[in-house]
């Protein structure tokens, strides 16, 4: 045997996904099946009515039935990923977003890599208003195009986007998908707590602002120009006043949707809606003709196949243990280990149960309300505060979304990127490590400071 057949190659993305939701369906083989009843009119588990109930142990046509379910399920935000991948490839074949930058960073010169700071810091503040969750895949394309101009690479581009507005995800003060229904479910005042949530997001983003650019620094000064390998690395045309006007009509579409969101809370559909017309209004003022727009939005929708797939598989590992009946029986098992515990140890396994149910519910709102009914009157009899209860849930449920391939946005990001997922879990995991480390002392800090 030679040595290249020998050689290890690691799995495909769609191969590890897949992998996963077999063993998701051995696990409904051994876990017993449970279920809790919900209270009447509500989508809220009583926590006082856990029962077993006869296994049903997925089999492998109801594996199999569990690819096409979990695309289903993940409908709406595959379709997203379609429309608003090609819509955003309308700009970029314009040139208008290109030439922009690349202006930007001639004007500021040797001051061109504070453009990533500032970023973070604007995708974080966007990511905990809960504005940039699935919507930031939109902004991959922007952020690789920014990233290859300043001389960084693809990491970089998706940290800059991704990474920070998860990072504000998980730890905003306001996030109505997460903190307020959470709050809400645990009879909490609605933003309650705030002054301290404020100070977890803070600092959790100095450090991650710090690694993003450490890493960018670390690229630039290290890696050769690759102009010969990188076809888009191309001279640039020269920014004129076409492409302001397509990239204002860009700015004006994201401001309203940013007002849309926060005041009358759109979702996907007004995002992928305002694209359309903004990619529309681009295509127009910057001369491609109506040719020129279906041309780059079909080749935009044909890249976003890969990562169409990513999202449905993913989804479909949770289907897989919704219909073994065990996600129930997790929960349970986590409120019997949880009334065991020392006082002292309560708070930091909240959080550690909560990052990794995430595996299983990667959604912030479905996970809140699985897990926040029984959470909320657990936390009173283990003496330990609901806020407490809500923070472990949010930082358990957020912090994970940027290194578990459950998360379809994830999956969807750097694959947008041209990444694969164990070149981006490989450089994102130390930062994922401190951050666990940083919430169990965010928890510890809660219990003691009476949070």
């Amino acid at each position: 045997m030679t040595a290249n057949a020998k050689k290890f190659s690691f799995p495909n993305s769609l191969v590890i996904v897949f992998v996963m939701m077999i063993l998701a369906a051995v696990l409904t083989h051994i876990i017993p099946a449970g279920s809790y009843d919900y209270v009447p009119g509500t989508k809220l588990l009583d926590p006082a009515t856990y029962h077993g109930i006869p296994q049903q142990g997925v089999s492998p046509w109801g594996l199999v039935d569990a690819v096409f379910a979990g695309m289903v399920k993940a409908g709406p935000i595959i379709v997203f990923t379609f429309l608003v991948g090609g819509y955003f490839q309308v700009l970029i074949s314009s040139n208008a977003v290109d030439a922009f930058i690349h202006r930007l960073v001639e004007r500021l010169g040797s001051h061109s890599f504070l453009i990533l700071p500032s970023i973070i810091v604007i995708m974080s503040v966007l990511g905990a208003s809960g504005v940039m969750a699935n919507p930031v895949v939109a902004t991959i394309p922007i952020g690789v195009i920014l990233a290859r101009r300043l001389g960084a690479d693809k990491i970089t581009g998706v940290a800059i986007m991704f990474l920070a507005a998860y990072g504000g995800y998980a730890t905003s003060p306001v996030c109505a998908m997460t903190v307020q229904i959470a709050q809400q479910i645990s009879g909490l005042p609605m933003l309650s707590g705030f002054g301290f949530r404020c100070g977890v997001w803070l600092f959790f983003l100095i450090p991650t602002a710090l690694f993003i650019v450490r890493h960018a620094r670390r690229v630039r000064l290290a890696a050769e120009t690759k102009k010969n390998d990188d076809p888009s690395a191309a001279e640039t045309v020269p920014f004129n006043a076409r492409h302001a006007l397509a990239l204002l009509g860009l700015a004006a579409g994201l401001g309203v949707y940013v007002w849309g969101s926060l005041s009358l809370h759109w979702g996907m559909n007004y995002m992928a809606g305002i694209m359309m017309l903004v990619a529309m209004f681009g295509a127009m003022v910057t001369g491609m003709g109506m040719n020129g727009f279906v041309t780059a939005f079909l080749q935009g929708a044909r890249q976003m196949t890969f990562s169409a797939m990513l999202i449905g598989l993913a989804t479909g590992i949770s289907v897989v243990l919704s219909e073994g009946h065990i996600l129930h029986s997790i929960i349970y098992g986590m409120a019997v280990a949880l009334n065991g515990l020392h006082h002292a140890l309560v708070a930091p396994v909240m959080f550690i149960f909560n990052l990794l149910f995430n595996f299983f519910v990667p959604s912030g709102s479905g996970q809140a309300a699985v897990v926040m009914p029984i959470m909320a009157p657990l936390s009173d009899v283990v003496h330990v505060s609901r806020q407490t209860a809500v923070l472990a849930f949010q930082l358990g449920d957020g912090l994970s979304n940027v290194i578990f391939p459950t998360n379809g946005t994830m999956m969807a990001s750097i694959a947008m990127a041209g990444l694969d997922y164990r070149t981006w879990a490989r450089w994102v995991l130390p930062l994922f490590l401190l951050w666990t480390v940083m919430a169990v002392l965010v928890m510890a800090v809660a219990v003691a400071s009476g949070l």
